[in-house]
């Protein structure tokens, strides 16, 4: 597989240590290929960065005259790294001291486990990824070699951009293999769109409900960084709790600590509370058990906007749509299959009901082939509780269609490039209509299209019309 390097890292940190630890990453890439699980180079990353920025801390609580107990304890206030029942430390360099190294990363791994809370799925990644069972493994030296590859990294002053894009950089190039066993995994470029047409303001709160690895409440983090010191506080909820857990180290690692991550049924189940920002990509047309909804604890999340706000149980996107708004203050941001947008039915009836409340402020059409797990091109939609008064009554549609560049690394997949990016966002903060690309709706207008929001009834794009050199057709005829 060719070196994936995300474009977002590109534009963000282009050094020679990050390119050198790119380098290092796909070797370790190389080793755990055809039998060792991907995550295992996440869990070190993580482990071996934790470690570093763990010990500079003690390092530098030593420098202000702390003793080496005071410092440990001290430096314990973010992550519990010494063991105080068992005056033990547990960094990675103490385990790399072990004969049986494997083993005492799996030990040490489990004991931070169980003395840090937000850290407790830790416990369950060993075991998935059998650390243990290695020991008795011909895996065993492939593991080895991914562990030597993170000794020769010293991560205590190396930037959290840059681990953090490390991380994303391991995510992304197992994404096309994963997507194969039913992993979901966004690319990074819609994320970003996502977040610049949310414009996320400092100061907010922004949740996830579908999290995943975290991408989006990073892409948001990172936004508000770009302008000032981010002050936002995210949430997010996930069903698998493994994969919570790497949404938790790839926040940690991006130098993010305000955070909360639940893990739950976000449909059924939510955990969280209202937040100014909601944005996600959840499963697309998902299969579920719509009795669930219809409980008194979150009854009310479907009746809100629509009176039987209940979708067929082969798919659950507008079930989402409602949770979503349920808990936005501000504005909400989702990826969904297009069908969503002209399906009738149940789904028809509930999109009328939305549509008439006037809280769906744009429709955007995305490009074919950039996600791994489907050719279909999907679609973003964008709610607004407070729409701007020029925008009330009005949906703008965007046939971004066109708007593509073909992916460098993966030959079947098209990517969102920073131009059509520009060009999407720039046309939603505008407003208005540019023939073939955007147009400017009244509500009346999709009425009288039975609520049908697809975005080729209202913007068609424009075919590039082939140049007649009139006189030599002329000369001919």
């Amino acid at each position: 597989m060719a070196e994936k390097i995300t474009s977002m890292a590109k534009s963000r940190n282009n050094s020679p240590a990050r390119d050198e630890l790119i380098r290092a990453l796909k070797a370790g890439a190389d080793y755990i290929r055809g039998g060792v699980d991907y995550k295992i180079l996440l869990l070190f990353l993580f482990y071996k960065a934790l470690s570093d920025k763990w010990l500079k801390a003690v390092e530098d609580y030593r420098k202000e005259g702390y003793s080496n107990a005071r410092a440990y304890l001290l430096a314990n206030q973010d992550y519990v790294l010494f063991d105080e029942e068992n005056n033990k430390l547990l960094t990675w360099h103490e385990a790399m001291k072990s004969k049986e190294t494997i083993m005492e990363l799996a030990n040490t791994l489990t004991r931070i486990a169980r003395l840090n809370e937000k850290l407790s799925d830790l416990q369950a990644l060993v075991e998935q990824l059998g650390l243990r069972a290695f020991l008795t493994s011909d895996k065993l030296g492939n593991v080895v070699k991914v562990v030597e590859i993170f000794n020769r990294f010293d991560f205590s002053e190396m930037p959290y951009d840059i681990i953090g894009d490390a991380y994303m950089w391991i995510l992304n190039y197992f994404a096309p293999e994963k997507a194969k066993e039913g992993e979901n995994y966004t690319p990074q470029e819609v994320v970003r769109l996502l977040v610049q047409l949310l414009e996320i303001e400092n100061g907010s709160t922004v949740l996830d409900p579908a999290l995943g690895s975290g991408s989006m409440l990073i892409e948001a983090y990172n936004f508000v960084k770009q302008k000032e010191e981010p002050e936002i506080m995210l949430y997010g909820q996930e069903w698998n709790d493994l994969m919570a857990l790497i949404a938790k180290m790839n926040l940690i690692l991006h130098g993010i600590k305000d955070y909360e991550i639940f893990v739950g049924d976000s449909l059924s189940n939510p955990r969280f509370g209202e937040c100014d920002y909601v944005l996600a990509n959840p499963p697309w047309n998902q299969d579920y058990n719509v009795e669930s909804l219809k409980a008194p604890k979150v009854k009310k999340i479907y009746t809100t906007f629509a009176r039987d706000g209940f979708p067929p149980s082969s798919s659950m996107d507008w079930a989402w749509i409602q949770l979503m708004l349920y808990f936005a203050r501000k504005k909400v941001g989702i990826i969904l299959d297009n069908g969503a947008l002209f399906r009738g039915g149940k789904e028809g009836k509930i999109r009328e009901e939305i549509v008439r409340k006037d809280l769906l402020e744009a429709v955007i059409l995305l490009p074919e082939k950039l996600f791994y797990n489907t050719g279909a091109p999907g679609c973003i939609m964008v709610f607004n509780k407070n729409k701007e008064e020029e925008r009330k009554g009005k949906i703008i549609f965007i046939n971004a269609s066109n708007e593509y560049e073909k992916h460098p690394e993966v030959k079947r997949l098209n990517r969102l490039g920073e131009e059509n990016i520009r060009k999407i966002v720039e046309a939603y903060k505008e407003f208005k209509s540019i023939e073939g690309f955007s147009k400017v709706v009244d509500i009346k207008e999709v009425e009288k299209n039975d609520f049908n929001l697809n975005v080729t009834l209202y913007v068609v794009p424009l075919e590039e019309e082939e140049e007649i050199d009139l006189s030599m057709e002329l000369e001919e005829f």
